[in-house]
């Protein structure tokens, strides 16, 4: 009994499909970014490399304090903690 070419042909197509041609797969990786150059980096002060601005307790927006208890100590009223922005760091 012989058996006929195509069934063969597509015995051997799905071996080899199954089997992915005996090769191993790698992922791409996408490149490593490089650092840009001392002239290309943004200006010192940009939007971009300034912080969050802290919250600290005041009671006039003048003088800022760590804690509730220190700040109710020197204004002798209640405080609010809020945002210090003074211009050096990005408010919420």
């Amino acid at each position: 009994m012989r058996i006929p070419l195509p069934l063969v042909a597509a015995f051997v197509g799905l071996v080899v499909s199954v089997s992915g041609c005996g090769g191993s797969y790698e992922p791409e990786q996408a490149p490593v970014p490089e650092s840009a150059p001392a002239d290309e980096q943004l200006p010192e002060g940009s939007v971009t490399q300034q912080a969050i601005c802290s919250m600290l307790w005041t009671c006039n927006y003048s003088q800022w304090y760590g804690s509730e208890a220190n700040c109710t100590a020197a204004c002798g009223r209640p405080c609010t903690r809020d945002y210090r922005c003074n211009g050096t760091c990005v408010c919420p």
